[in-house]
């Protein structure tokens, strides 16, 4: 049984050989390997860097201490190969080392109409326990488990249409994204939210800018290992801060920056069947929460290159699409426990990602690895 993600020359395995070794170290059964063969019938497949079928597979990848083969569902091979090249990077050092410190996903009820503000709030909160019960009464499943609405907070906006009293529902969510659990929630408690209020409600939905959801993930790699070509590791890593001390500073940098992150993180998200959307809605709204920049921070460390991100990652391991046969086929290889750690991998691949594409536009440039990998999907697809 293969016990390590850091297969050498993976890419150049055989198919067969590449699902055999998936097949080992995920206990994949005849269910899982006949689902990949129908993938692979479709018209549209190309064994193309490490494509088995649904998803092409990223390797090398070591996340606290635990070794991965991580799924990616996307277009673009480059964006696997980086992804793998810079995971293989970091295994010297340890490998990524993450944490995803919540759970808790926030619901918006938005209030019109209120007269007196002050009032509304401090009988809203005398309430709270009320509330919170009503909430948790209207979702008993995720309040058996150990999850369900811990807090209340409240917001006064002025708007062009006028003050709006916005209250925010707390809830922890578990392993599930949330969005019908928020969603439900609030509509049980606007009765009693307009009653006390004197109101009358207008929205009651989710918020995607998860900033009680919060993951971070650090990673370093020898600068010496950083070499690419005739480029020192010296050379790479002074390309890599100028390139992303101008995405601090600058949102046209900053939004394709960003992009190349969250290139290795919707592929994960969409191969389990995670809402990317959401996730992408999140992360945006994050960095641009004083001023938009970027979503990852870099810098020297004696002889590392240290790489950090830190992101909303409203992901589930359980509930919608991730229950489809391709989601889970995609959590079994991983070998996922929950959604906590699923978060962690995630952010993982994008800062990976994010790397990867700054040392090559810190060197060589982006266009020759890229544009060799588009030639190959060109020709494979004739």
């Amino acid at each position: 049984m293969a016990f390590t993600s850091a297969v050498q020359g993976f890419a150049k395995l055989s198919l067969e050989e590449k699902i055999k070794i998936l097949s080992e170290f995920s206990g994949l059964n005849e269910e899982d390997l006949n689902l990949l063969k129908k993938y692979r019938e479709l018209p549209d497949y190309l064994e193309l860097e490490n494509n088995i079928g649904p998803f092409k597979i990223a390797t090398n990848f070591l996340v606290n201490g635990k070794d991965y083969f991580v799924p990616m569902e996307l277009e673009e091979p480059s964006v696997v190969a980086a992804a793998s090249r810079i995971a293989k990077l970091t295994r010297a050092e340890g490998g990524f080392k993450g944490e995803y410190f919540d759970s808790k996903m926030i619901g918006q009820l938005q209030l019109l109409d209120v007269e007196n503000f002050e009032e509304a709030k401090e009988n809203l909160l005398k309430k709270k326990e009320e509330i919170l019960k009503i909430a948790n009464e209207s979702n008993k499943i995720i309040f058996d488990l150990g999850g369900g609405a811990r807090d209340l907070e409240l917001k006064e906006i002025e708007t062009e249409r006028g003050k709006n009293l916005v209250l925010h529902l707390i809830v922890d969510t578990l392993d599930a994204m949330g969005a019908n659990v928020v969603n439900t929630m609030l509509e049980a408690i606007t009765p009693i939210v307009t009653e006390i209020t004197g109101g009358r409600h207008c929205l009651r939905i989710i918020s995607n800018f998860a900033d009680k959801r919060i993951v971070s993930v650090t990673a370093k790699i020898k600068i010496e290992n950083l070499a690419i070509g005739n480029y020192s590791g010296d050379a790479v890593v002074n390309g890599i801060l100028d390139a992303y001390a101008l995405a601090k500073t600058d949102i046209y940098r900053a939004s394709t920056h960003n992009k190349g992150c969250m290139n290795g993180i919707d592929a994960v998200t969409l191969a389990t069947g995670n809402d990317w959307r959401a996730i992408e809605a999140g992360a945006h709204s994050y960095v641009a929460r004083n001023r938009y920049t970027s979503i990852t921070d870099f810098g020297v460390e004696d002889d590392f290159l240290v790489g950090k991100i830190e992101i909303p990652m409203a992901i589930a391991s359980i509930g919608g699409a991730t229950n489809s046969k391709k989601a889970r086929l995609a959590m079994k290889i991983l070998r996922v426990k929950n959604a906590k750690e699923l978060g962690v991998v995630v952010a993982s691949v994008g800062l990976a990602n994010n790397l990867g594409a700054l040392s090559a536009l810190g060197s060589e440039g982006i266009q020759k690895g890229h544009m060799r990998m588009h030639e190959e999907f060109v020709k494979s697809g004739k």
